[in-house]
């Protein structure tokens, strides 16, 4: 499982050069949606904490497979005491990949046993998958045009690749 310092993250992709789109909203989206591509290819789950509240958000805007996400509230640092605190009470924090690079919350992770990536490796990873993305720029549309049934559905079996490999039992 991926635990993610989620704006830690989200600032490293933009210094990318092939970062994120502008809109903070959308940049938000796609980094969702980079870490789900990911989760699903490594068959992994994603655990990602914003400091703050979610603000103006349709529903399903941050709604991808395997990404489950947490606002943490108001305060200063409260997704980095939300990340420590859900390693620090894992029955296995071995198992956990967190990403931040954050210095307190990289300690006290790697303290409990976590592994930790740093957000700027993790950017650079990500952005390699940005090189598949459509030619011309084009940027994909963010997820929350299906309504609840088809979320429901694309929740219950992931994409459309995994669920045809299950069902073929390939």
């Amino acid at each position: 499982m991926y635990v993610v310092d989620g704006y830690n993250l989200l600032h490293a992709l933009k210094k990318r050069p092939d970062g994120l789109p502008s809109d903070f909203g959308r940049a938000r989206a796609r980094m969702c949606e980079l870490l789900s591509g990911l989760a699903r290819v490594e068959t992994q789950v994603v655990r990602m904490f914003f400091d703050g509240t979610h603000g103006e958000l349709s529903p399903g805007d941050l709604a991808f497979p395997r990404v489950r996400v947490t606002f943490c509230g108001p305060g200063v640092g409260a997704a980095d005491r939300a990340v420590r605190e859900f390693v620090e009470n894992s029955r296995e924090p071995g198992k956990l990949r967190v990403i931040s690079s954050d210095i307190e919350v990289v300690q006290a992770c790697k303290l409990a046993g976590a592994k930790v990536i740093s957000s700027q490796d993790m950017a650079a990873r990500l952005g390699g998958a940005r090189r598949d993305a459509p030619a011309g720029g084009a940027e994909k549309p963010i997820r929350g045009m299906v309504g609840k049934l088809e979320q429901e559905m694309l929740d219950e079996i992931g994409d459309f690749d995994e669920f045809e490999r299950r069902i073929l039992g390939e």
